[in-house]
């Protein structure tokens, strides 16, 4: 697969000043995502995370959102991993986050400006990959938070990153997909004490034959006055997906998942 060229240390602020020129000639909403994204912070922590040889690349964009941005990249022993940047939020995207950390008891002294937002926000993330991975649960490894860079293991090869689950119109087994995405669910919270919170075929890659979960910074605890309603969304959300792509007939009732974790 042809990646963009990568940035090595000394290469890194100039290249990514020259993509910033570029893109001025392009719409002004691009150049603001850019900008946010690769703002004078970020870039001198990509800059050191290169410079102490933790990465050996930074190479091109992977996966994309309101709240983040997903980069392919190398690290030491030529171990490819995926650098997760969070962006500044506006207020909507600042109200959603808070709906999932006030109430989860181990952030609730963060304060509601941007800033401080965010870099929970990264925290929260590596924190449930930590429990979850830690009790082997299909996630990816996290590897390092850093303020609002969060470094993990990449799920794919050669910087192509495993399918989501909803780009995929075909499943070898189906119905062995789906038992596997619901002992998840009902695992993460009998183990791992976590509620996904936000599942769907949106956030489930499939990579050798296997489902592995992702975004995970909105989880909450099984502790959460809200975790009841999440559950239950998670559930109707994968039921509802593998029933129109018909490949189950009968899927688990809601509350039978409910009545196995409870």
């Amino acid at each position: 697969m042809r990646r963009e060229k990568v940035f090595n240390t000394l290469e890194l602020r100039e290249k990514l000043i020259e993509k910033l020129q570029r893109m001025k000639v392009k719409r002004s909403e691009d150049f603001e995502v850019f900008s946010e994204v690769f703002n004078v912070e970020v870039l001198m922590q990509l800059y050191d995370l290169l410079r102490k040889g933790f990465l050996k690349e930074f190479n091109g964009e992977i996966s994309s959102g309101k709240e983040s941005k997903v980069f392919h990249a190398v690290a030491k022993g030529n171990v490819e991993v995926a650098v997760k940047i969070y962006l500044t939020v506006n207020t909507e995207i600042r109200r959603m986050m808070l709906k999932y950390i006030i109430g989860d008891k181990r952030f609730e002294k963060v304060k509601s400006d941007s800033r401080s937002l965010v870099y929970t926000w990264a925290r929260k993330e590596y924190a449930n990959l930590t429990t979850m991975h830690e009790v082997g649960l299909p996630v990816p490894k996290p590897i390092l938070v850093q303020k609002n860079i969060l470094v993990m293991s990449f799920i794919g090869e050669n910087g192509q990153r495993a399918p989501l689950l909803k780009e995929l119109h075909e499943l070898k087994k189906p119905i062995e997909t789906y038992m596997e995405i619901i002992d998840f669910i009902v695992k993460s919270r009998d183990k791992a004490g976590l509620i996904h919170a936000d599942l769907s075929e949106y956030n489930v890659m499939i990579w050798n034959e296997k489902p592995v979960i992702i975004d995970l910074s909105q989880a909450v605890p099984v502790t959460h006055p809200l975790a009841g309603e999440f559950l239950r969304r998670d559930v109707e959300n994968i039921n509802r997906f593998f029933m129109k792509r018909r490949w189950v007939d009968e899927p688990i009732p809601v509350e039978e998942v409910v009545g196995r974790i409870d």
